[in-house]
């Protein structure tokens, strides 16, 4: 580093910093004033568009027929069943006895005792127009031929391990196997291991004993349940074991309820397929059964417990047999819930909007003045303010609802009170428009008109986001070149200084000798 004079006794490195921050400091505060009003621009509008996010998904749910039309039900009895109101219900009261519930159809195959085998025999059964059949025989031969492929994958996989294990070059022609070999058998090999020779005869011997099982005595239910379950053809059946005491039992469960969807066994073994114990023999356990339930006189008939829309805009979920009455009628406490919900969030944006536009008298606001936030916020009044032929309520107004001086929303709750009371309906043709006319849009279609522009990526406060990013880019390239220069600046001066010293030195040594020949 450039020191005091040693010429001149001049501190020049304070002169040349002071020197190098004149000049930069116009521009070091241009790029920073700049890159600060930037940043405080893009954090307000990530806020603004935060909340907009928001109240467009508040907008998105509502714009539902079930959320501003709301119905509620009340029953007599929940324990018989349960009841969702949908689209197209109707207010009123409704009675239901449940007769019966669907039920899916379940058999038992067979039942053997502890540690009994199947070894011959078949096991069929059709559902679905599809045939799944299980042939005993050609099951244990299957197995037993996996059990002997996977003996000999252990073998290798045990003789490449000790052929890592101890540097064995693997080549094409397997002379390292029986190198392998002799270090695991060969109690004479100075890298014999009886712990590893034991662990690798235990695995082999299980391999052996499940081939011998299943040559001499047969399959066992377990693998007759993963064969059925795992056979192609089998879409509509599930295999269980269910255990009692010392039986077990190969039990089929259809998958779903109704007559309809049950099965028909074809083939179940008998007494002489069986090495060991017979306990049982097929019987059905339960058969497949629709509901059935009484609506007056009516039958009402379904192959599954849940009767989705069996009277327009009812689904019943039924539980038990009982008979129920059901009270369907208006949720105006509902309704009030999801238009104080669109108010809140609504309120949210305008008093973000608030914050970063009203200047103080202690600091200007990041959007003071800002024509695409004063856009937005007066395309949102313009829908709010706006009327809708659609509803006899034809304004917020109507329903109580009031602009403030700040741009929120207020409610009047008797006059609210009173809509509900008197134009239940015509609230949710308000914000939904008329169901029954595509030219009578409701204020909610509007709405999410404008709110797409802004919420979307790419929408309007996005695209300006990016430019502000993108400017805050190009600032700090600006200040990198600024860098540059500072510092070419500061060399160059150190270098003008440093000749200058030398120069006074020279001047100096001059002097010195000038005064001391005239001495």
């Amino acid at each position: 580093m450039f020191m005091t004079g040693i010429g001149s006794g001049i501190d020049f490195n304070s002169m040349i910093e002071v020197i190098v921050a004149s000049e930069r400091a116009p521009k070091d505060n241009q790029l920073n004033r700049q890159e600060g009003m930037n940043t405080a621009e893009m954090d307000a509008l990530k806020e603004i568009q935060n909340t907009l996010n928001s109240f467009r998904d508040t907008v998105e749910d509502l714009n539902s027929v079930t959320e501003l039309n709301k119905l509620k039900a009340e029953l007599s009895n929940s324990d018989t069943l349960g009841v969702s109101i949908g689209a197209g219900a109707v207010a009123g009261e409704y009675n239901f006895e449940v007769v019966d519930l669907a039920q899916a159809q379940r058999d038992q195959l067979i039942s053997l005792g502890k540690d009994s085998y199947l070894k011959s025999g078949k096991v069929g059964f059709t559902t679905g127009g599809k045939t799944v059949e299980v042939d005993i025989a050609a099951l244990a031969t299957k197995l037993a031929g996996e059990q002997t492929t996977k003996k000999a994958e252990h073998e290798n996989r045990t003789l490449e391990n000790i052929a890592k294990e101890f540097d064995i070059e693997m080549d094409d022609a397997g002379a390292w196997k029986a190198e392998a070999k002799a270090i695991l058998t060969d109690p004479k090999n100075k890298d014999f291991d009886q712990k590893r020779l034991d662990t690798f005869n235990e695995g082999q011997k299980s391999y052996d004993d499940k081939i011998t099982r299943l040559t001499t005595q047969g399959v066992s239910l377990e693998e007759v349940q993963s064969a059925i379950n795992n056979h192609p053809d089998n879409e509509g059946v599930k295999a269980t074991l269910v255990r009692s005491g010392d039986n077990v039992s190969l039990v089929l469960n259809a998958n779903e309820t109704g007559a309809a969807n049950g099965f028909t066994v074809n083939s179940v073994p008998a007494a002489a397929d069986v090495t060991g114990t017979l306990a049982a023999g097929h019987k059905n356990l339960q058969a497949g059964q629709d509901a059935k339930v009484m609506f007056g006189t009516m039958e009402l008939t379904s192959s599954s417990n849940k009767m989705e829309n069996v009277i327009d805009g009812i689904t019943l979920t039924l539980k038990e047999p009982g008979t129920v009455n059901v009270n369907i009628a208006r949720d105006e406490a509902g309704v009030k819930d999801t238009v104080k919900k669109f108010i809140d969030s609504y309120n949210k944006v305008m008093e973000t909007v608030n914050t970063y536009t009203k200047s103080s008298e202690e600091q200007a606001a990041a959007l003071s003045g800002d024509a695409g936030v004063r856009s937005m916020v007066s395309r949102l009044r313009e829908v709010i303010s706006d009327e809708y032929s659609a509803s006899a309520l034809e304004t917020l107004s109507q329903l109580g609802i009031t602009t403030t001086v700040s741009g929120t929303l207020e409610i009047d709750q008797s006059k609210m009170d009173k809509a509900l009371e008197e134009n239940f309906d015509d609230i949710a043709n308000l914000f939904m428009g008329n169901p029954l006319d595509d030219t009578q849009p409701g204020m909610m279609d509007k709405m999410m008109t404008v709110l797409d522009d802004y919420h979307k990526n790419g929408g309007l406060f996005d695209i300006r986001q990016d430019r502000l990013e993108a400017d805050n880019e190009r600032i700090a390239e600006e200040r990198e070149a600024l860098d540059i220069r500072m510092e070419a600046k500061t060399i160059s001066l150190r270098d003008y200084y440093a000749k200058m010293d030398s120069q006074i030195a020279q001047m100096n040594q001059t002097q010195n000798m000038m005064i001391s020949m005239l001495m």
